[in-house]
C-alpha cells in the first residue's frame, strides 16, 4: 500500500455548478475506486455540500478541491490552503468482491 496519494487538483471560482462539478469528479473516482453504489453516491453528495459550503463562506475567493487518492481511501479537500475553514472528506475504499 502506497503511502503517497495520487493528488487531483480543481481550481474552480464561487460557482454552484462548479461544486456540482466537483462532486462529479469524486464520483467518478470513487467508482473507479470499487467503492458500492450508495457510498458514491452519498460521497458525491458531501462533496457537493462541502464545496457549496466553502463558497458561501468565502464568495469573492478562488478554491481549490484537491482529490487525494491513496491504496485504501480516497480524500477530497476543499481549500486546505484555508487552515481551520478547510473541509476534508474521507471514504474508504472497499473493493468489489
Amino acid at each position: 500500500m502506497t503511502t503517497e496519494p495520487k493528488r487531483i487538483e480543481l481550481h474552480v471560482d464561487s460557482d454552484p455548478r462548479l461544486a456540482a462539478a466537483a462532486g462529479g469528479a469524486v464520483r467518478f473516482l470513487a467508482e473507479a475506486a470499487g467503492m458500492p453504489e450508495e457510498v458514491c453516491k452519498e460521497f458525491q453528495e458531501a462533496t457537493v455540500g462541502a464545496c457549496v459550503k466553502a463558497f458561501a463562506a468565502r464568495p469573492t475567493s478562488s478554491h481549490t478541491v484537491q482529490f487525494l487518492l491513496f491504496g485504501d481511501r480516497l480524500e477530497v479537500v476543499v481549500d486546505a490552503e484555508a487552515g481551520a475553514q478547510s473541509i476534508r472528506l474521507t471514504r474508504s475504499v472497499v473493493p468489489l468482491r
